[in-house]
């Protein structure tokens, strides 16, 4: 699909990006580049002893694959900048769960500031094998007017 410009998107529309099964090397992968090995994370004696009972997902982790499957859908845009995220984790992402995302145009308005950009809100939900929302949030993004 063509990247597009604000003036093309439209409040209301969705899209389902592709799935990613999260394993035992996203994790660790992700524990070696944020250097936080705790062992909820890290460790399946540890976590077999927490209330979760086997090892979970760092939740920036979840909010990574979110922000990159995102890019893999179908809303594909002259992305400037992205200005900032609100995010909530819901529930834990175990090793093993697929998960996937919805996401829809929530709001986009002209910059104040620069008339050759806009502002599109996208609401955000990361949605595992079972139905569940385990993660869910906006993302702000500064998207190019066609010039």
């Amino acid at each position: 699909m063509a990247r597009r410009y604000f003036d093309e998107i439209q409040e209301g529309e969705q899209y389902i990006t592709p799935g990613v099964t999260v394993t035992n090397y996203h994790v660790m992968q992700f524990a070696g580049l944020s250097m936080d090995f705790f062992e909820l994370h890290t460790s399946d004696e540890f976590a077999r002893q927490t209330q979760f009972g086997r090892r979970v997902a760092h939740g920036l982790l979840g909010l990574a694959l979110a922000d990159g499957l995102k890019n893999r859908s179908d809303f594909q845009v002259h992305a400037i900048a992205s200005l900032g995220w609100n995010w909530e984790f819901a529930a834990p992402i175990f090793l093993d769960d697929t998960i996937h995302v919805r996401l829809q145009v929530k709001e986009k308005r002209a910059s104040r500031s620069k008339p050759d950009r806009g502002v599109v809100v996208l609401a955000l939900e990361v949605i595992n094998q079972r139905g569940e929302v385990v993660q869910k949030g906006e993302n702000r993004l500064m998207v190019e007017r066609r010039g």
